[in-house]
């Protein structure tokens, strides 16, 4: 009887100590498995947070910032949008941006409906403007009239007047006149580099009883008032003229002499792409003899502004 209690209470021994081992292992297991969960989601937002942090330094240049509600995201508009009055908002279902003033120029981007644009400045019937995620281009007129501003109010972007011709860089066309004499016609071709100052190249030929005159020059005009629908100007330039006396002269022989002028005159716009010009220039012609020759014109024409 007391061996059967001794083998008893052995047994019982040997159980209580597996017991308590399997007990301290499912504890250890579990204390593992807490801290193993712990390391991922410590690595998850770690990534999370490096990602947030990536976006933020790619949209760093337009400051823009995205805010989140329950079912709604709205894009915050870039820094560099002062003028609230040139943010506008596109109401057709897709706005064409060209990469310049012109249907001749491709097409880069599309501007969906509900985008907002930023306004910079007008080119005749084009209209440079700014995506909300800093791409840069052209939009036609017709395509500007679907647009409201910050009040939902629709605007006009009709044609405008012709104080709009400043807008406007090159300019070519015709003059006629009277040459000392003689009936003369000339020629031009000008570049605007600002309201005030153009640089025009003349090519005149003028035909006369006695001689024949080419001449070619590059002239320099200021407009003091070019806000004036007519407008004063003063005019200097250098060229060449040559001479071709006719066969009945004793001495036909031709003559090329450097030429310098002195003119002013009057512009006036009728619209944004035609100006009219009335012109008085005096010609003085540094000839090889003792003495210069001074020569008269008067000429009147237009011009086509692009």
């Amino acid at each position: 009887m007391i061996k059967l209690c001794t083998w008893g209470a052995g047994l019982i021994h040997k159980l209580t100590k597996n017991t308590l081992y399997l007990t301290m292992g499912l504890a250890s297991a579990r204390t593992l498995l807490f801290c193993s969960l712990i390391s991922i989601t410590v690595s998850t937002l770690a990534q999370t947070t490096q990602t947030q942090t990536t976006a933020v330094q790619e949209f760093n240049d337009y400051t823009i910032q995205a805010s989140t509600q329950p079912g709604f995201t709205q894009t915050a508009l870039p820094a560099h949008w002062k003028d609230k009055k040139r943010i506008l908002t596109i109401t057709a279902p897709y706005v064409d941006l060209h990469t310049f003033a012109g249907r001749g120029y491709p097409i880069f981007h599309v501007i969906e409906t509900n985008d907002k644009v930023y306004l910079y400045k007008r080119r005749n019937d084009w209209f440079k403007v700014e995506t909300q995620d800093g791409k840069i281009g052209w939009v036609a007129r017709h395509d500007m009239d679907h647009t409201i501003n910050q009040n939902n109010a629709r605007l006009n972007f009709g044609n405008k007047g012709w104080q709009d011709h400043q807008n406007n860089r090159y300019e070519i066309g015709v003059t006629t006149g009277s040459l000392d004499g003689a009936i003369a016609y000339a020629s031009y071709v000008g570049y605007h580099f600002t309201p005030n100052i153009q640089l025009e190249l003349n090519y005149t030929q003028a035909f006369g009883n006695y001689s024949n005159l080419k001449s070619a020059s590059l002239s320099v005009i200021h407009k003091p008032f070019p806000d004036w629908r007519v407008t004063p100007f003063i005019k200097l330039s250098s060229g060449v003229i040559q001479t071709n006396p006719s066969t009945i002269i004793v001495q036909p022989v031709d003559r090329q002499d450097p030429l310098l002028t002195v003119g002013g005159g009057l512009f006036f716009y009728p619209s944004n792409r035609l100006v009219l010009r009335v012109e008085y220039d005096k010609h003085t012609i540094l000839t090889t003899r003792d003495v210069n020759e001074e020569v008269e014109e008067w000429k009147a024409g237009f011009g086509v502004l692009f």
